[in-house]
């Protein structure tokens, strides 16, 4: 390889010289090793793939050859020079270090030095600071474990949370903070100090490979410190010689954990004397043994002359080497070039480097710029834009989860079938989400209707028989003064009818799955609700109708009227104002109507005038607002029939709880009381029959407090309508109040109590399921009726769907066919009615289809403080009835009221 060598003169050779140390230092943009020169040609993806796996670029290789200078002369400080205003002949961001190494100097000494150089460019060595001083402060150690424990909990406080962080303020919390703060820091020292933790490890672990040569069974830090002896020379070089290419290859590394690895586009350059051969050969050693990677560049050089095997020209043989390092194919050549270091002699040092400096692409080719992605500001950047993303994702979850009222921590926004309003939660949820505020009763009755729905889809998948979804749809939160008595008992009623349902056999027997539906405390977004269903649709168990339902005021009736355009049929269970049959021909009722409730409720006052208890004289109490339909239905109704009696009547308004005052606009001639409490105390002294035909709760609980507070000991005698119910079933509210009797309307006929035989089985699965109902007083059983409506409502809807299944022609149950199987609910059975309900017998017509009941039955029950309310009359078909129990003025109510 002569071919003219000698002519080429000095430029050339320095040229050749001073890239060849440049590129070694260069790193790939892909991979490690060293970087393809520019010059050469590179192979097609074709040939690449004819010519095999093993034809590839040696960049995918990892490894840097070592090189060994000879007569360098003053190469080393050009090649690193200490001024800053020397001529740069390499690249200026290479890090370099050239330490002074002197005769006999040790490794650990010559790798402080290097430490302290590469630390000014911005490299980082924290596990060989730490080796270095464990290393420094064992030197008396003698094999005792106390002591190199005593030496890593002093490292432990240096480098992670030590023993003493928790100590301060730990007196100014209470005891059991006090304990765990004081006992917590020593147990996680101990983890760490164990190495066998993959987080909580950290450098203790990485210690703990390198003192034990990778051994997963080794004993912990301590242990294996404590055997570690400061004289062993070797080992000690070893371990911190491991500890400082570790800390490097940890900096070097390419992976999004470790972006800023990529910002390294240079290898380090080590340059050693004469003096470090002792350092190079544990490199060697390190390079042989280890199958990793050391990014980092090592010249060592001498002064002497190093004799060449042949007589080869120093250039070429430069320039024949990086040939073989770009051009080996094989792995075996590629091992071969990285196993046989680079012994070149320098050329001569030129006396002027100005001619050499990188500023001259002649000699050294552009550098590769770092990815912008790497760098301090994209990296801050980056966390900035992923904190603020993360903190708007955050902010943006917690406004859904209030919004849709979830339980799902990260995804509330599939949880769309609930939406805050106001205070309030609304919308539809299976019966295992429980609308706020609730109590522990209701937890237990919707924890039954969960129990149902999971039982009705197990028999679905192994029978043909109907299922269907019911939704109950009604008002499941309360206000302060509500706990929601009434709202659990009308659950209650229809967990107690799903059950029966789903315990049925036969094909025609459907599968019936409850949906809970809340429209608020006062059914005000009961409209809002309805539009909700029509997209809340299950394929296996479709919604086929509506139960439930509450107060008829003007949202409510908004929520019929949206629900019969969607054709879903609604069977309310305590609705009764006379409009409400007319706004849809999907709505059926099984409670009676307001004309029938106020003809019972005249006759009883006619009957307590004919006794001498009243005065011809009655007043009604209710509530201006003219969007609660039932207070003014009920109110006209019931001043209508006591005139017919011969009463002399005159209506008394009062604000409800939680409504605005009358407006100038409100031209009633009826007087205003002010608010329920105020009309309470209006109606002290009055010789005549008081009618509250207003809201149970909260109004009615505020009207008696009135009564109680004023009036007490001669209060006039009251007639509450059926709403009333809702205050009696909250004993706890009632109990409240002492001193003051009345009468009440209800559509229910009174349970006896736990124990004893009952008017219809509904009650015996209704204790049995909920031994709650049995205490009394308490939060259990009372005769307000809810119960049983909502059972005889969803029993309805059953009845219709099973009557679908059971015809010749099986007939496909869905929202129309269950609708029109409603309107045939005139057809007797065979006990003679179509239904035989909790509440008494349920006919709608007699040869024609009606919306509510025939006869249904309304009773008058008298209630004194937390006491049992006792029955003291009726009228209707009610089921085990006897004639001593029915008015005997009954049989007198026009066909009208029947």
């Amino acid at each position: 390889m002569s071919h003219g060598a000698a002519m080429l003169d000095d430029p050339a050779r320095v040229g050749n010289f001073i890239h060849t140390i440049d590129r070694l230092c260069r790193r790939p943009a892909m991979g490690e090793g060293v970087q393809d020169s520019p010059h050469v040609a590179r192979r097609s993806l074709l040939s690449g793939r004819r010519e095999g796996a093993e034809a590839r670029q040696h960049t995918g290789r990892r490894g840097i050859p070592l090189v060994r200078l000879s007569e360098a002369a003053g190469w080393p400080r050009a090649l690193a020079p200490k001024d800053a205003a020397a001529t740069q002949v390499i690249s200026p961001d290479i890090p370099r270090a050239h330490p002074d190494v002197q005769p006999g100097e040790p490794v650990p000494k010559i790798l402080a030095r290097i430490v302290a150089e590469l630390r000014s460019n911005r490299l980082r060595f924290p596990r060989y600071r730490l080796v270095a001083t464990l290393v420094e402060q064992l030197a008396d150690t003698h094999a005792r474990e106390e002591h190199a424990r005593r030496v890593l909990r002093e490292s432990d406080r240096n480098w992670g949370w030590g023993v003493d962080t928790a100590g301060t303020g730990a007196e100014h919390v209470p005891f059991p903070v006090n304990v765990l703060l004081r006992l917590l820091p020593g147990f996680l020292h101990d983890l760490r100090l164990s190495g066998r933790v993959p987080v909580l490890g950290g450098r203790f672990r990485w210690l703990r490979r390198a003192l034990s040569h990778d051994d997963r069974q080794a004993p912990g830090v301590p242990a294996l410190l404590a055997g570690l002896d400061p004289a062993d020379e070797g080992r000690v070089a070893r371990l911190l010689l491991r500890a400082f290419m570790d800390d490097l290859a940890r900096q070097y590394r390419r992976s999004p954990a470790h972006v800023r690895g990529a910002a390294h586009v240079f290898y380090p350059l080590l340059l050693l004397n004469e003096h470090g051969g002792e350092l190079v050969e544990l490199l060697e050693e390190r390079r042989a043994g280890l199958d990793r990677f050391d990014p980092v560049v090592v010249v060592s050089y001498t002064p002497d002359t190093v004799r060449l095997e042949d007589d080869e020209e120093p250039l070429w043989m430069l320039i024949r080497w990086r040939r073989e390092l770009v051009t080996a194919d094989s792995a075996a050549d590629w091992q071969r070039v990285l196993r046989t270091p680079l012994a070149i002699s320098a050329p001569p040092l030129p006396p002027d480097l100005s001619r050499y400096d990188v500023a001259d692409l002649t000699w050294v080719p552009p550098a590769r710029v770092a990815p912008w992605w790497s760098s301090w500001i994209a990296i801050t950047l980056f966390w900035m834009a992923l904190a603020g993303a993360v903190g708007a994702y955050a902010g943006q979850t917690a406004a859904w989860h209030r919004s849709a009222c979830a339980t799902g921590l990260w995804t509330p926004w599939t949880e769309s079938g609930r939406q805050l309003a106001g205070t309030e939660c609304v919308g539809v949820a299976e019966p295992d989400y429980l609308f706020s505020p609730g109590n522990a009763e209701i937890e237990r009755v919707q924890a039954v209707l969960r129990q149902e729905n999971e039982r009705a889809e197990r028999l679905h998948e192994s029978s043909d028989r109907p299922y269907v979804t019911i939704v109950y749809l009604a008002a499941l939160t309360s206000t302060d003064r509500d706990t929601l008595a009434a709202s659990r008992e009308g659950l209650a009623g229809v967990a107690i009818a799903q059950r029966r349902q789903n315990g049925s056999v036969g094909p025609s027997e459907p599968l019936v799955r409850i949906l809970l539906a809340n429209a608020g405390g006062r059914m005000q977004h009961g409209s809002r609700i309805a539009r909700l269903l029509l997209r809340y649709q299950d394929g296996a168990a479709p919604i086929v109708g509506v139960v439930g339902l509450d107060q008829s005021r003007q949202e409510t009736v908004a929520a019929i009227q949206e629900l019969g355009e969607a054709g879903l049929p609604m069977v309310a269970s305590t609705l009764s104002a006379d409009r409400l049959v007319n706004d849809s021909p999907f709505y059926f009722q099984v409670a009676p109507q307001n004309s029938r409730q106020a003809w019972v409720a005249a006759a009883f006052a006619a009957s307590l005038a004919g006794k001498g208890e009243v005065s011809r004289r009655a007043r009604v109490y209710y509530s201006h607002d003219e969007t609660d339909y039932y207070v003014s239905n009920l109110k006209t109704r019931v001043l209508a029939r006591l005139k017919e009696r011969g009463f002399a009547v005159e209506g008394h308004r009062y604000t409800a709880i939680g409504s605005a005052k009358p407006t100038p606009a409100d031209r009633s001639d009826d007087p205003y009381a002010g608010d329920p409490r105020d009309a309470g105390v209006s109606a002290c002294g009055f010789d005549g029959l008081v009618y509250f035909a207003g809201r149970g709760i909260p109004d009615f609980a505020a009207f008696v407090k009135g009564v109680a507070d004023k009036c007490a000991g001669s209060h006039p005698v009251i007639l509450g309508g059926d709403d009333v119910t809702r205050y009696v079933a909250d004993v706890r509210l009632r109990a409240a109040v002492s001193g003051i009797d009345y009468y009440y309307e209800s559509f229910a006929a009174a349970p006896r109590k736990c124990g004893q035989p009952q008017r219809h089985s509904f009650y015996a699965d209704l204790f049995a399921t909920f031994p709650f109902e049995c205490e009394e007083p308490g939060p259990g059983r009372t005769l307000d009726g809810h119960a049983a409506l909502s059972y005889d409502a969803t029993e309805t809807m059953i009845t219709a769907i099973r009557r679908l299944g059971g015809m010749r022609h099986r007939v496909p149950v869905n929202s129309y066919t269950v609708w029109r199987q409603l309107g045939t609910l005139y057809t007797p059975d065979s006990s003679g009615h179509a239904i035989e309900g909790a509440t008494g017998a349920l006919d709608f017509g007699t040869d024609s289809p009606r919306q509510y009941p025939v006869d249904k039955a309304v009773l008058i029950l008298h209630v004194k403080d937390a006491d049992r309310p006792t029955h003291v009359g009726a009228c209707g078909d009610i089921t085990g009835s006897t004639r001593g129990e029915l008015f005997s003025w009954c049989g007198s109510i026009p066909e009208i009221y029947r």
